[in-house]
């Protein structure tokens, strides 16, 4: 008799290893088990072959990556997150933006509506005012061109105006330029659209119409193109109907910053990015540095997409 590793699948993509005592037959037959099991977790996850890895720049999933700490007793949740890790294999850590207990996200470890996988929750109100507000902050390591790129994400947005789940920029104030992508809601409560920064502040910017959208977790998904002004809007892969209302096709600055549960999150209060918070829940974000969707060929897009509808439960269009 002697000891081997056999490997175990636990949650999602992850797995554990535990010592047993099994056969000489049983060490023989381990690699073509260990085959099995992960051809079988591929299946599992719902990811199609077509899945276009190799353009992943960001990303990230409530369900592998997320360290908590119970803040209950600081003014925060017994899940506060502390961490948020990339699963795309470029090594970014998202961290809380801000030092006190009660600006944390809340990690909701089974959401009903999205087949129990967990989220993080925002609690964010704005106004300014930081000590309220929500928000992770992640520097990147090696910056990368996002003047053409896809962005996934699945989320919900609370009806209220004016707020932003997802920043990728340039720096992470408004003072000297954000210069990047960002999804958020606009000034209605029932819309929401994405903004593509190219220079200080607000300037030499694409930006979109407000489209409406119904309540609840939605896979919304964003593809643009700077140095043409285009950019395409789908929510739960339908076009939202949304149209550019702002062009400009100057280039953007290498993204430095991820801001989630926030926007302009490095200025002072009162500064003109401090009152974009977030409010609401996200389970995914995934973001690519190409258009995925070009001259009728949509597959990448839609492997995408029916990977997030078959993981969450969520209603689409991708086919």
């Amino acid at each position: 008799m002697i000891s081997c590793l056999p490997l175990n699948e636990a949650r999602d993509s992850w797995f554990a290893l535990h010592s047993v005592d099994c056969s000489d037959s049983t060490m023989i037959a381990l690699p073509i088990s260990l085959s099995i099991l992960l051809l079988g977790s591929s299946i599992s996850s719902g990811e199609d072959p077509s899945f276009p890895k190799r353009n992943l720049q960001l990303w990230l999933k409530a369900d592998a990556g997320v360290t908590t700490e119970n803040n209950h007793g600081k003014g925060g949740s017994p899940r506060d997150v502390t961490r948020w890790s990339d699963q795309s294999g470029h090594g970014i850590e998202l961290k809380p933006a801000y030092q006190k207990a009660s600006t944390r996200p809340e990690l909701i470890t089974k959401v009903p509506e999205l087949r129990g996988k967990p989220a993080l929750r925002f609690g964010g109100k704005g106004g300014s005012n930081f000590e309220i507000t929500d928000a992770l902050l992640g520097r990147i390591e090696k910056p990368f061109d996002l003047n053409r790129g896809t962005v996934f994400l699945v989320a919900r947005m609370a009806p209220i105006s004016t707020i932003s789940p997802l920043t990728l920029s340039a720096t992470a104030n408004s003072r000297t330029g954000r210069g990047g992508v960002g999804i958020r809601r606009g000034g209605a409560a029932d819309s929401w659209f994405c903004v593509h920064y190219g220079g200080p502040g607000n300037g030499k910017k694409i930006q979109s119409t407000e489209a409406k959208l119904a309540p609840g977790f939605h896979i919304l998904a964003v593809t643009f193109d700077k140095h043409k002004t285009e950019l395409e809007m789908t929510a739960d892969g339908r076009p939202s109907g949304a149209t550019l209302r702002d062009k400009a096709n100057l280039p953007l600055e290498p993204i430095h910053f991820i801001q989630v549960g926030g926007h302009g999150i490095l200025d002072f209060p009162g500064d003109p990015g401090a009152e974009w918070f977030f409010n609401g829940e996200i389970a995914e974000v995934l973001v690519f540095d190409r258009i995925l969707k070009k001259n009728g060929v949509a597959a990448p897009f839609n492997a995408v997409g029916i990977y997030l509808q078959r993981k969450y439960g969520l209603s689409g269009a991708f086919k």
